[in-house]
């Protein structure tokens, strides 16, 4: 993960009620908006992932909207399994596209706003899933915090809406990110070395198989009349050598196989280091 901003979402007064002014205790409605720009020449898919402590994050009171192809689509967070401070999110962009990814309070719940109570603060990382390691994409990501002051009468003739926006300083103190995709895991490396092996095994197995009937022809049998006793083949030392070699060869090979036993060697194994697990550049 890569670390992006912080984040505010908001519905509260602007300031305490009964310190000053009526109109100093208008509602802010405020929420985060991330423009992400993929300047790589491959599609991308990214997980943003929002992390909040204090106060929490509940899903139930906000809202995801994500817009790729100019049209607004609605969802919500996926809560970490095991971590119930931190929530994910998926969006896939184009090559050379634009999205906008937004996470606002969910002000169509008539309580929210009533309670003017609603204070969520937290900090946003962003990892990418495809494509995989060593390919590197460009990202240009841009934070925001947007805002709207309510009237403190919504039922006015002529309400009085304003609107607040200002950039987030990112981590990096730059928009250009450049992400790495995850490599491969160790335990799928090491299943696709033992797939590797086996096959090849199995291919070992075939080739002295062939050789000993190249060595020990097959009588020909007649054509009419009866079969002929098939003949023992004469063999020199060396090849009767080579044949128990290779038949021993074949019995220590069946006999793995028919055990599941593995074929990787202990120094054959890859070694589990952080520059496996993780990759430079998350």
């Amino acid at each position: 993960m890569t670390l992006v901003s912080t984040f505010e979402l908001l519905v509260k007064p602007i300031a305490p009620v009964g310190t000053g002014p009526a109109v100093v205790a208008r509602t802010i409605v405020q929420g985060y908006f991330l423009t992400i720009a993929n300047t790589s020449n491959a599609n991308v898919r990214l997980r943003l992932q929002f992390a909040a402590t204090t106060p929490v994050l509940n899903v139930a009171d906000t809202v995801t909207i994500t817009d790729v192809t100019g049209t607004n689509i609605f969802s919500d967070l996926t809560p970490v399994v095991g971590d119930p401070k931190k929530f994910t999110f998926n969006v896939g962009i184009p090559a050379h596209d634009t999205a906008l990814i937004s996470l606002l309070p969910d002000v169509s719940q008539p309580a929210i706003l009533a309670a003017r109570n609603l204070e969520i603060r937290g900090y946003v990382e962003i990892f990418l899933i495809s494509p995989v390691a060593p390919r590197s994409v460009d990202l240009l990501l841009t934070p925001e915090h947007r805002g709207t002051f309510l009237p403190q009468n919504l039922a006015a003739a002529i309400p009085d809406f304003d609107q607040l926006a200002y950039a987030l300083p990112t981590a990096n103190g730059s928009s250009k990110f450049t992400l790495t995709g995850p490599a491969k895991p160790v335990k799928e490396l090491k299943s696709e070395i033992k797939e590797v092996k086996e096959k090849n095994e199995k291919l070992e197995i075939k080739e002295i198989e062939n050789k000993i009937r190249d060595v020990i022809q097959e009588p020909k049998l007649s054509e009419t009349g009866p079969i002929p006793d098939s003949p023992v083949p004469v063999l020199s030392n060396g090849a009767q050598q080579i044949l128990g070699l290779m038949a021993q060869r074949i019995d220590d090979l069946e006999v793995r196989l028919a055990n599941g036993q593995s074929f990787i060697e202990s120094q054959e194994r890859p070694s589990v280091g952080e520059q496996i697990v993780n990759p430079v550049g998350n």
